[in-house]
């Protein structure tokens, strides 16, 4: 270990020991104690107050960081939600419930954002990170992005995706059990002539709704026509959506009365889109949507809705971060619950 080592351990021990808020010592009485030279001490506080130990105010004084209370022995894990910088309803509402189960899971919480375009976050901003909350960007996960999170060195969780054929930790919501508990509801309310509608980038997930969806529906003698607005990674859904559907519509109205929608994020466009072209919700068109954004009872009428719970899939997944075994690796599944609002009713064949 070389000097400039030797300081940087030295200090963080006694950054960790201080009082936060309180005067660190001198870059002088470094370089007296320590026999070192001003650039070495110089390079071992940048490091430190990366890492957020260390406030500097002007060119001499240092303040110990809040941060420091992270480092100490009994401290409680840090848990990072890493999420893909992409404008999104579904990932706002699960950074939400993250942050309001911190304190009953018993962790410190912290947020990365990253670039949607690598699908996984390839490096950390945050100077202490004892676990990692993955929601992937909406592409199929390869080797590369598995490689890239090994490569971090903490233990991680892809929150939201079933990858049962890979080594790593997953939760996510029972998707093809989503749709078949939709596909069940409009058989039930009499609907014969359904509709699923991919409202956001094509993903796993997606696929396995639409999956679960179309085997009962055709089980139960359905026809189920796919929509796909032909969104990508990146794009504004809800706007995408609106225009693809009112022009869609505006050039013949719908041939079923039931439509499925898979992401409840983009459930606004539907619905404008519906109201510019005379399409009365639920009279002519009953509407279900997979997920349980907070404002869905707020919607008029209000959406029917197979509800995921993320609170539970948040304690799956800080178990796993709480009791890593490299050598075991678990995917855990959810089923949803169906929410029936005012957004669909029974019709008469």
């Amino acid at each position: 270990m070389n000097k400039s080592e030797q300081l940087y351990q030295s200090l963080k021990e006694q950054l960790i020991a201080s009082t936060p808020g309180s005067s660190f010592r001198t870059v002088r009485s470094i370089m007296d104690d320590f026999g070192v030279s001003q650039a070495t001490v110089a390079n071992a506080t940048r490091r430190l107050t990366r890492e957020g130990l260390l406030c500097k105010h002007g060119r001499r004084c240092m303040e110990v960081s809040p941060t420091v209370l992270r480092y100490r022995k009994g401290a409680k894990p840090v848990y990072c939600l890493a999420v893909p910088r992409w404008p999104s309803e579904y990932y706002n509402m699960v950074e939400m419930c993250f942050l309001e189960s911190a304190e009953q899971l018993g962790y410190e919480y912290e947020v990365l954002y990253f670039d949607w375009r690598q699908h996984v976050p390839h490096k950390l901003e945050q100077p202490k990170v004892d676990g990692l909350i993955v929601i992937p960007a909406p592409r199929l996960m390869v080797s590369e992005d598995t490689n890239a999170l090994n490569s971090l060195g903490i233990p991680y969780v892809i929150f939201g995706g079933h990858l049962p054929g890979m080594a790593l930790n997953s939760v996510s919501n029972d998707e093809e059990y989503t749709g078949a508990v939709a596909a069940h509801h409009f058989c039930e309310l009499g609907h014969r002539k359904l509709a699923v509608l991919f409202s956001e980038p094509v993903s796993e997930g997606l696929l396995a709704r639409t999956k679960g969806f179309r085997q009962f529906a055709e089980l139960r003698g359905c026809s189920v026509e796919e929509i796909n607005c032909g969104i990508s990674a990146g794009e504004d859904a809800v706007k995408k959506n609106y225009l693809y559907l009112k022009q869609l519509w505006a050039e013949r109205k719908p041939d079923f009365t039931a439509l499925f929608v898979l992401s409840d994020s983009t459930a606004f466009s539907v619905y404008q889109a519906c109201y510019e072209c005379g399409i009365a919700i639920p009279d002519q068109l009953s509407v279900v949507v997979a997920g349980e954004a907070w404002n869905l009872a707020y919607r008029a009428p209000a959406l029917t809705s197979v509800g995921i719970d993320h609170v539970r899939l948040i304690e799956e997944a800080v178990r796993l971060l709480k009791n890593p075994d490299p050598e075991k690796f678990e995917h855990v599944q959810l089923k949803a619950e169906l929410t029936v609002r005012e957004s669909t009713r029974r019709i008469t064949l």
